[in-house]
């Protein structure tokens, strides 16, 4: 939030981390660690450029432009007039930084020899490249030449397959360029300018080449809107997908650590919403904030399946801790070991206690998902005294063949200086777990003792589901005509059903539009369905929603067969049909 305006700026780098991350890498933010500091660089604003531009432009931590009045309004001129450092990246251990994000700021000038810094009109520049660009060193430097759009990683052409400017600030917000800091003041006559100018002043200058193209105009993305977001969004999405599999990375070994693989503290517990998760209700953020201002540590999420529970999930442990978390899937096998640790082979005869997957990531969130899927009590058990606000102690030794040797101990709390024998949490630890609820009778229970150390909060199906399919499909294509507001929606219909039987998210139903629209090049899910859609609808019940009511009764089965011949108007063929697979799914 910035000056009680909404925008997209965070929204937009918490959807891209989690985006690479589920492609096995990262992003890299260059200067965003020490906020509005340029720690020892300084700017002589009489050029409008470093004062040491010779240290600043080693490892620089701005991307300085200048943005001159001109006849016509603003324009945009690099103060290099050349190819020159705009800012740095250390690649990490695994050289998985395959996007980055540079800091430019503006320097506006009111008469020759003299410039202004305003930080409000910050603008952000991202790349996104195909994979990680180079094996690297503890420090690489990226110059750029606005003119051709050609990006370099130390003098060595870089390929990108998606850029741009990102706005973040409303363009219509004017800042008084004699609202200057005393160090900075000019002697000039009133003046504004819009936020919107000097975007248009940036990308009027600054080229983006992509690929075999010809230059062309950087492209902008204004994140104090929602629909610039979801438009960013799907411009690196398609990019990806468009640019084929990623080559496979060579180990890039030891490296520097990066800054920005350091966890970041929340400036408070506060868990904004997820724009692009449509059908979760306001009351869920409200309670997860509620349970984490409260005092609990810990987050349960329990719901029918496909509610957007793990979405959640890595949505909370990215707001807490600037990204980093680790997610593990429950299972049926696992035992304390897989989460806590315990004896293992180790090589040439020798067994030793292994710290599972908790204790090697005890400084980040661990993402349960499904956690009823394992036996809890048995897996956490150990793990119990720890949540409890005590210590506990393993029943593993630090040397296994000596008696006298110190066994293995979990601390509850942080602690500056650890034995080798100890392990104990980050200041940004925490479970957060999901439970389907579909699953809960059948599958292992929680005991009341350990229950009582979350914060529980239900994560309902949406509460109209024909609201739901209309803002799902006006999202996913926004030119498309939007129904009348009383215009009826015949899966939206039967979902409905379902749900007062078994209880489904909007995640299969999802799935059943896609698998419609792949059949049918234009479908209306808003009309009476025609025997093309018919066919579209019954066979995406069979692919996708079916195999999700496994287990039903005989009569919630022939209640739904019913609802189905009502809500498609089905002949007598395709009754038989809905009919016989529904009992085939019924006990």
């Amino acid at each position: 939030m910035r000056d009680g305006q909404k925008t997209y700026e965070a929204d937009f780098f918490r959807w891209i981390n989690n985006f690479l991350r589920d492609n096995g890498y990262k992003l890299s933010k260059c200067g965003f660690k020490n906020r509005d500091s340029l720690r020892n660089h300084e700017i002589d604003f009489s050029k409008g450029f470093w004062k040491n531009a010779s240290y600043s432009l080693s490892k620089p931590i701005r991307w300085l432009y200048h943005i001159i009045p001109d006849e016509d309004g603003w324009v945009a001129v690099d103060p290099a007039s050349a190819v020159h450092a705009i800012g740095f990246n250390n690649p990490g251990q695994k050289n998985d930084k395959t996007a980055i994000v540079f800091r430019v700021q503006p320097l506006v000038q009111k008469e020759t020899g003299d410039y202004i810094w305003e930080s409000n009109l910050e603008v952000n520049i991202f790349f996104l490249f195909h994979g990680p660009p180079a094996r690297g060193t503890s420090a690489q430097t990226y110059s750029f030449n606005p003119a051709t759009g050609v990006l370099n990683l130390n003098d060595t052409p870089l390929r990108y397959i998606a850029a741009g400017f990102l706005g973040l600030r409303p363009r219509g917000e004017e800042t008084d360029l004699r609202s200057t800091s005393k160090e900075n003041a000019v002697n000039a006559d009133a003046d504004t300018i819009t936020y919107g100018e000097v975007l248009d002043a940036l990308c009027a200058d600054v080229k983006a080449s992509f690929g075999d193209k010809p230059p062309e105009e950087m492209p902008v993305f204004d994140l104090s809107e929602k629909t610039e977001l979801e438009r960013i969004k799907r411009v690196v999405a398609d990019a990806w997908d468009e640019a084929g599999p990623v080559a496979p990375r060579t180990d890039a070994g030891r490296i520097t650590t990066d800054d920005d693989d350091e966890i970041i503290a929340p400036a408070s517990l506060q868990v904004p919403e997820i724009p692009d998760l449509i059908g979760v209700d306001t009351g869920v953020y409200r309670q997860i904030n509620a349970a984490l201002a409260s005092g609990k540590r810990h987050i349960m999420l329990y719901g029918p399946p496909g509610t957007g529970k793990t979405t959640l999930a890595r949505h909370i442990a990215s707001v807490l801790t600037g990204g980093k978390w680790t997610l593990v899937t429950g299972s049926s096998d696992w035992s304390s070991q897989d989460i806590i640790g315990g004896y293992q082979p180790v090589g040439e005869g020798s067994v030793a206690f292994v710290p599972g997957v908790l204790l090697r990531h005890f400084d980040r969130p661990l993402i349960i998902d499904e956690l009823n899927r394992c036996d809890i009590d048995k897996v956490l058990g150990p793990l119990f005294t720890v949540l409890s606000g005590q210590q506990t102690t393993l029943p593993y030794r630090l040397r296994i063949g000596d008696e006298d040797s110190p066994q293995f101990t979990i601390l509850p709390n942080p602690k500056s200086s650890v034995e080798v024998h100890e392990f104990a949490p980050g200041l940004h630890w925490r479970l957060v777990a999901t439970i389907n609820s579909i699953d809960k009778a059948a599958l292992y229970q929680m005991s009341y003792a350990l229950a009582r150390r979350f914060g529980w909060v239900y994560v309902d199906v949406p509460r109209d589901a024909t609201e739901f399919v209309k803002e799902y499909l006006r999202r996913d294509n926004p030119d498309a005509a939007c129904p009348s507001a009383d215009a009826s929606c015949p899966i939206a219909d039967f979902w409905e059903a379902i749900n007062t039987i078994r209880a489904l998210g909007p995640a299969p139903v999802v799935d059943a539009i896609r698998a419609v629209r792949v059949m049918i090049e234009m479908p209306n899910f808003f009309t009476v369905p025609d025997k093309e859609m018919k066919n579209a609808l019954l066979d995406a019940i069979d692919m996708v929603l079916l195999p999700m009511l496994d287990g039903i009764l005989l009569q919630d089965a022939e209640f739904l067969t019913q609802k189905a011949i009502e809500i498609f108007r089905l002949d007598s063929a395709d009754s038989a049909r809905i009919d016989a697979r529904m009992k085939s799914v019924a006990v």
